[in-house]
C-alpha cells in the first residue's frame, strides 16, 4: 500500500511522501485514491488469533472483545501496537484496581506503537458516552465568556496590523462582529486523539519547548489556555478557524479533517488553516457562519517565504507552518496581510468553542 501511495503522489502534485507523512495521513490518502483502507485501520489478523488462543487457554480470561486483560496484552504483543479495544480493556482493569478514575482514559502517545499514558477528560464535559459527541449550549447570552468572546473578536481584527497595507477581508472598516450564540464541542474521542498528539510533541521538546515563540491573539484566550492547561512545551495555543455553519455537524462528529484539503488548492498546502485575526477567520464564515476557537499544537513552527500549494507537510524538523504577515510572499509582489498557521495532521487540532457570528 505504501508503494501505491508513493506512486500516486503526483496525483496531488507532490514530489515525494515521507514515511512519517504516510503514518499520519496514509488512510485518508488511500480513501482519496479509491483504495480500501480497511487493512490499515484494522491491523493484523495475528492479533485476533492470539486473542482466541488466550481465551481458550487462560481459564478466567474472557477474550479481547469481552475485556480480558491478558488477552489484550497478547494482542498488543502479537501485532506490535495497541488496538483500541485492547487499550480500553486495560483501562477498565486499571479503574477496577483504583489506578484510574472513571473520567480518565488511556491513550497511545504518538502512534499505536507509542507508550500509554493516562489522560483526564475535562470535568465540564457533560457527554455521557464516548461515542456521543455533543454541541453544548453552555454560555449565557451576555454572560462573562460571551462578553469576552465579543471583545476578543473586536480587538483581534487586522485593520492596523500593517499600517501601509489595506486589509483584504472585504469588511467595512466600521463594521463590528456580533456573537449570536456561543457553544462548546464535546467529543471525547477527538479530545483523546488530540491529547495523544500533544503529549507526543511535548515529549520531543521536553523540558524547554520549541525555539519559536507562541502566537498571541487576546488576553482572554491566554487566560483560557492557562486554565485549560494547554501545553506550552508543545506550543499549544488557541487559534481561530472560520467555517460555514453547514459544516458544524461534521466538525462536531469528526473534528477538522485534512482529507478535505486533498481536493483543494490552499495557498500554503493541503492542511488545516488558522489565524490570529478575527476578520480573516470571518472571510470563511460570512455572512452568518461560525468562528471556532481551536486548540492547535504548533510545536516547532516553520516560517514560509512564499506560497506553496503542493506542500503536504512541514519541512523536516518542523511541526507546523506560518504564513507571516508582512513577510511571506503569497503571490509575486504581494505579501501576506494576516498571520496564518497551518497544520497537516488532524490530531493536532481540537475544535472547542463555536461562535455563531455575523457583522453589522
Amino acid at each position: 500500500m505504501d508503494g501505491v501511495l508513493v506512486l500516486h503522489a503526483k496525483g496531488l502534485s507532490l514530489n515525494r511522501i515521507s514515511s512519517s507523512q504516510l503514518i499520519h495521513r496514509g488512510v485518508e490518502l488511500a480513501d482519496h485514491f479509491g483504495y480500501s483502507a480497511g487493512g490499515i485501520q484494522r491491523g493484523s489478523y495475528a492479533a485476533r488469533g492470539m486473542s482466541i488462543e488466550a481465551r481458550a487457554c487462560g481459564g478466567e480470561i474472557y477474550g479481547l472483545n469481552d475485556g480480558g486483560v491478558t488477552a489484550s496484552l497478547q494482542s498488543i504483543a502479537a501485532c506490535g501496537y495497541v488496538k483500541p479495544q485492547a487499550r480500553e480493556n486495560l483501562a477498565k482493569h486499571m479503574r477496577r484496581c483504583g489506578l484510574m478514575s472513571e473520567r480518565d482514559y488511556l491513550i497511545s502517545v504518538g502512534d499505536e506503537q507509542g507508550p500509554l499514558v493516562v489522560v483526564d477528560i475535562p470535568s465540564y464535559f457533560s457527554s455521557p458516552s464516548t461515542d456521543l459527541p455533543m454541541l453544548v449550549n453552555a454560555y449565557r447570552q451576555g454572560g462573562y465568556n460571551h462578553g469576552k468572546a465579543d471583545t476578543m473578536l473586536a480587538e483581534s481584527r487586522g485593520w492596523n496590523e500593517l499600517e501601509d497595507l489595506p486589509c483584504d477581508c472585504r469588511l467595512d472598516k466600521d463594521a463590528r462582529f456580533v456573537v449570536h450564540q456561543m457553544q462548546r464541542i464535546e467529543n471525547k474521542e477527538i479530545f483523546r486523539r488530540f491529547k495523544a498528539y500533544e503529549t507526543f510533541i511535548a515529549d520531543q521538546y521536553h523540558p524547554h519547548g520549541p525555539s519559536g515563540g507562541q502566537p498571541l491573539i487576546h488576553e482572554w484566550l491566554d487566560r483560557l489556555a492557562e486554565k485549560n492547561d494547554l501545553s506550552k512545551v508543545a506550543n499549544t495555543v488557541y487559534l481561530l478557524h472560520g467555517t460555514d455553519v453547514d459544516n458544524l455537524d461534521s466538525i462536531r462528529r469528526d473534528g477538522l479533517q485534512t482529507r478535505f484539503s486533498l481536493e483543494s488548492n490552499g495557498r500554503y498546502g493541503k492542511g488545516l488553516y488558522f489565524t490570529t485575526s478575527s476578520c480573516k477567520a470571518f472571510q470563511y464564515a460570512e455572512p452568518y457562519g461560525c468562528i471556532i476557537l481551536c486548540r492547535v499544537v504548533l510545536g516547532e513552527i516553520e516560517v514560509l517565504e512564499r506560497d506553496c500549494e503542493r506542500r503536504f507537510s512541514p519541512s523536516h524538523g518542523f511541526d507546523s507552518t506560518h504564513a507571516k504577515k508582512g513577510y511571506t510572499e503569497k503571490s509575486p509582489g504581494e505579501v501576506q496581510l494576516h498571520d496564518e498557521y497551518i497544520v497537516y495532521d488532524p490530531a493536532a487540532v481540537y475544535p472547542e468553542l463555536v461562535l455563531h457570528v455575523s457583522s453589522t
